[in-house]
């Protein structure tokens, strides 16, 4: 599961460790044509290569291993939503890409 919570989107442990394994930041780019957010490892050069990408931690947030990062700027310099919801997700194992819609 995939939620944005006070500001920050919140990634379940499942999907960290698969996507993400032993990065401990991230890219991440916001598409706004899209209300897309792409991320990828911090170790996905190609990636960093293909998009105009920000780096965030990738920090923990409980003792399940579900991680966060923080969006605040991205939501106010977009005018988004900042209201608490599950958001949709799709999570690419092959190119190791998650995509969040917000």
């Amino acid at each position: 599961m995939v939620r944005l919570l006070n500001k920050h989107i919140i990634i379940d442990v499942v999907i960290v460790e698969k996507l993400f394994p032993n990065a401990a930041q991230v890219c991440w780019v916001y598409y706004s044509s899209k209300k897309t957010i792409l991320i990828a490892s911090q170790f996905d050069d190609y990636f960093k290569s293909l998009h105009k990408t920000s780096m965030s931690m990738l920090k923990y947030k409980n003792k399940v291993g579900d991680r966060s990062i923080s969006i605040e700027e991205l939501l106010i310099d977009n005018k988004l939503d900042d209201i608490d919801r599950t958001l949709e997700y799709t999570a690419d194992q092959n190119i190791k890409i998650l995509s969040i819609f917000i």
